[in-house]
Order: structure tokens, then C-alpha cells, then sequence
């Protein structure tokens, strides 16, 4: 894929980064610290657990966010690795374009490549086999 420097594929993604990370931010923190506790309080479970007793492919993920929120990465990764995936990918890559953009030492920013994705659905996979596996066969539950 040829890149030209006005409009390439990595200017939007950069530009969707700091949108989403903004947005997602704020909206996470407000979700952890003011929706969770609600939802844990009244029983709340995904409703894929709740109508087939199996782990939906994102199940974890908000366990996840929360325990990487306060530091706890091997919990994260454990809750849901693609939760710590998407941090390391995305960071990665929002911190090499921003300095490639500030002209930081030649830092060339990071490319999206397809891969990226073909790595997070591989993950998000083998979660959902790995949990439930554990779930049915051994009745380990998260």
C-alpha cells in the first residue's frame, strides 16, 4: 500500500486515536467508578453467561480495564489479555506518531499494519476457548 503524506491511512488513525482516547477515557473512568458498582450491587452478569452459562468472547473486559486501572497487569491480562494488547498496540502507537510529528530524534511513528488486527481476533478467540474450557470442563469460573 502506497502512502502519500497528505491523507494517509496513519493521519486519520492518529487523529481517530486521540478522539477515542479522550472520549474513551473519560467515558471508561465514569463507567468504572459510577456504572460498575451499581451493576455489581444488583447481581449484574453478561447476559451470554446468564441465558447459555458460557463466557462471551468479551467477557473480562471490564474486570480487565479496571484491574489494569489500578496496576494490577497480570490480573488484566489474566481477566481479558486483549484489554492489555490494545493498550500496548495503541500506546505504542499514538506515542511513536506523536513524536515522529514533533520531529523527536528521526522516531518514525508506527504503521498500521493488518496484522494488528489479525492478532486481536486471535486473542479475543482464544480467550473465549481458554475461559470456557476452564469453565466446563474443570468448573474453574473467573
Amino acid at each position: 500500500m502506497v502512502h502519500t503524506k497528505k491523507g494517509c491511512l496513519e493521519d486519520y488513525l492518529y487523529l481517530t486515536g486521540w478522539i477515542f482516547l479522550v472520549l474513551g477515557l473519560t467515558g471508561s473512568l465514569v463507567y468504572l467508578k459510577a456504572i460498575v458498582p451499581i451493576l455489581e450491587n444488583t447481581g449484574y452478569t453478561c447476559i451470554v453467561y446468564r441465558l447459555f452459562g458460557i463466557y462471551c468472547p468479551g467477557c473480562g473486559g471490564t474486570r480487565a480495564l479496571s484491574a489494569l486501572l489500578q496496576g494490577h497487569f497480570l490480573v488484566s491480562a489474566w481477566y481479558h489479555p486483549l484489554v492489555i494488547y490494545t493498550i500496548i498496540i495503541f500506546g505504542g502507537f499514538m506515542i511513536s506518531q506523536t513524536l515522529a510529528r514533533l520531529h523527536f530524534s528521526r522516531v518514525k511513528g508506527w504503521r498500521f499494519h493488518e496484522w494488528h488486527l489479525y492478532a486481536a481476533v486471535a486473542i479475543m478467540i482464544g480467550n473465549f476457548i481458554l475461559k470456557n474450557i476452564l469453565l466446563l470442563g474443570f468448573h474453574i469460573s473467573l
